[in-house]
């Protein structure tokens, strides 16, 4: 009698639970422009799960950037429905609220994928980060599915 351990736990802290963490990433991470011209950085999305509405938001120095456009990146209509793209800017402080969102009744989307593309002009020289300061994404069931943020370094020459 006796012969069962108590000590054993069944895989305690080893397989996770749950699906694995959704993260943003900027793509390219480092960018390096040409003051007075513009370029592109890509929003994506990693380890989505069902994902229906990303709302996010982004600071970057609006002395060094000027964002010049936001277009749909092809993760959420990579089933060919077309996605609601609406973008608030504030140039005084540089911040950027993007939300993009399935049409309505559309079931989530999963995998890995460019949410938005970012066009911005370089204005001055130096170096600004490129923030998620909020960012998150919502099931079809508006339930919040957590986000891990992203940066990038944006120098201008």
């Amino acid at each position: 009698p006796g012969s069962q351990s108590p000590a054993v736990q069944p895989s305690a802290g080893q397989a996770p639970v749950g699906p694995a963490a959704t993260s943003f990433l900027f793509d390219p991470g480092q960018i390096t422009a040409v003051k007075g011209n513009t370029f592109v950085v890509n929003l994506l999305i990693s380890g989505a799960q069902n994902v229906y509405c990303v709302p996010v938001q982004m600071n970057y120095d609006p002395a060094k950037l000027q964002l010049v456009n936001v277009s749909n990146g092809g993760f959420l209509s990579q089933d060919g429905k077309a996605v609601a793209l609406v973008h608030r800017e504030d140039e005084t402080t540089g911040t950027l609220q993007i939300t993009a969102t399935r049409p309505p009744g559309a079931a989530g989307v999963s995998g890995q994928g460019t949410v938005v593309t970012l066009t911005f002009q370089a204005k001055a020289s130096g170096q600004t980060p490129l923030t998620i300061t909020r960012g998150q994404a919502l099931d079809p069931g508006q339930q919040a599915i957590t986000v891990n943020g992203a940066q990038a370094s944006i120098t201008v020459q």
